[in-house]
């Protein structure tokens, strides 16, 4: 029993109570030689991949020499003159240029209802500050859309100089040429020239002023912008013609407009019922029944005004909002 005892302590005696033996020497030498073979034979590894993608590159850049030899060289071409087999793809290109006006101009519409929205809801110094920010935004928004006009205009008359049979060489010079002669020349404008005629900028400052000034009728446009040097040579008449005075009663019914439509000849609005009341069973064109207006128009001149609309709402919210003040105002007295 002792010797059996004793023999179990020295199975469980620790490994480092053990002395190295030959055994145990030649094992962990053949361990560390391993150890320094394998780096050796990672880098060989190493260096095959380097050389394969030495090879692979080289083989690469045969290819790519051997495909230039068969590329056409398209500068030694020379542009192919326009003709009338384009004309679809140049309207596409027209096309595109129209939508993105629209798009532009719904913009423009958004800004002019927020511009409307907050002159009737904040009062003081936010309430002009916001406005001023909103009629510069309207402003660089109208020089967008000018841009955008110059090139559907350039593209348009390329189209018809085309439809008559005009060959025209050096296609992408001449669009580029025209497109920067017109900008440069819209550039130029003064702020006048710019947005006194444009019946957006008009619109937003007339939807401002009506709230600002109830019952009161809008100075012309240029009277909100400084004169600069080269407005003289305007034609004061066109330049200086104020933003029509909206009565917003129908000067047939004398009554508030309903389903309004406005002529494109004189800026006139109408109720819808009543104008074409007025041209029952005639065709041609008939003297503006607006008091002191001399101008004549057809009842196809007259379009619907969406924009109208939206301010004889306004309008009816302003008037029943001032009953209502001057109800509780006689109540308190």
């Amino acid at each position: 029993m002792p010797a059996a005892s004793s023999s179990r302590r020295k199975r469980v005696a620790p490994s480092s109570d053990i002395e190295d033996g030959p055994t145990q020497k030649s094992t962990r030498e053949d361990v560390e030689e391993e150890d320094d073979e394998q780096p050796q034979r990672v880098v060989k590894k190493e260096k095959k991949v380097v050389k394969g993608k030495g090879r692979a590159a080289e083989a690469y850049h045969s290819e790519e020499e051997e495909d230039d030899d068969d590329k056409i060289d398209v500068d030694s071409f020379a542009d192919q003159p326009l003709d009338k087999s384009h004309i679809i793809s140049m309207n596409g290109f027209a096309s595109d240029w129209g939508t993105m006006i629209k798009t532009v101009q719904r913009t423009n519409n958004m800004v002019a209802d927020v511009a409307v929205a907050l002159a009737d809801n904040v009062e003081g110094d936010v309430g002009k500050k916001g406005l001023l920010e909103l009629e510069r935004f309207l402003k660089e928004l109208v020089d967008i859309e000018s841009e955008m006009h110059i090139n559907y205009e350039v593209i348009q008359n390329l189209v018809q100089q085309v439809t008559i049979g005009t060959e025209i060489d050096n296609i992408v010079e001449q669009y580029q040429d025209n497109v920067r002669k017109n900008k440069e020349s819209y550039t130029s404008k003064t702020t006048r020239q710019k947005y006194a005629k444009n019946e957006t900028y008009k619109n937003f400052k007339q939807s401002v002023y009506e709230i600002e000034h109830p019952g009161e009728a809008m100075p012309p446009v240029t009277e909100f912008m400084p004169k600069e040097s080269g407005d003289d040579s305007d034609d004061d008449d066109d330049l200086e013609m104020g933003a029509v005075t909206q009565d917003y009663k129908c000067p047939l019914t004398l009554r508030p407009l309903e389903n309004p439509v406005t002529s494109e000849t004189c800026g006139h609005s109408f109720s819808q019922d009543a104008i074409r009341e007025m041209f029952a069973g005639f065709r041609g064109s008939k003297k503006c029944p607006a008091s002191g207006c001399t101008r004549e128009f057809r009842l196809v001149d007259c379009k619907p005004n969406k924009e109208l609309v939206k301010k004889l709402r306004l309008h009816a919210r302003r008037l029943k909002k001032k009953e209502q003040e001057q109800d509780a105002e006689e109540v308190i007295e």
